[in-house]
């Protein structure tokens, strides 16, 4: 169990849009995520689309990627702790806060990890992933997560 608590919630990752660009800078757009160099991801960015499109041009491409992904949230003061189990992710790095993205592997799961806040991040892995890191989350912290659990992943 962690020291401090944290509460799980798990839903399908839904509405992200992948960003490739091969040249110039990407629109500034709420929920814009780098999580490559040149491969950014827009969070709930679906209606805005064709803006973000026009936008870009033939200087890069969308694509959806949001069926094949989980969304788990991490809330509370232990959330850092939560992700330095079974990883190998300096978790506790103060530069490590809201706007970054690191991409690592825990419980040989490869995710992207988001920090929303001191308390809250977000943690995207593909769906098919998402039980094995789920069960070791749950033993963890002692609670199964608070939200519906996308299928095949309880």
């Amino acid at each position: 169990m962690t020291d401090a608590p944290v509460i799980l919630s798990v839903a399908p990752a839904g509405d992200v849009i992948a960003l490739d660009l091969w040249e110039g800078d990407p629109p500034a757009a709420p929920g814009l995520l780098q999580v490559e160099p040149r491969r950014w991801w827009l969070i709930d960015a679906a209606d805005r689309v064709a803006e973000i499109a026009a936008q870009v041009g033939d200087k890069g491409a969308l694509a959806p990627i949001g069926g094949g992904l989980v969304r788990a949230t991490l809330r509370g003061p232990g959330w850092r702790a939560l992700l330095m189990v079974s990883g190998c992710f300096d978790a506790e790095d103060s530069g490590f806060a809201s706007g970054s993205v690191a991409a690592t592997v825990i419980h040989h799961v490869p995710v992207w990890i988001a920090p929303a806040s001191d308390d809250e991040c977000h943690v995207y892995m593909a769906t098919s992933y998402a039980p094995t890191l789920i069960a070791l989350w749950t033993r963890v912290i002692g609670t199964p997560p608070s939200s519906s659990v996308p299928p095949g992943t309880a």
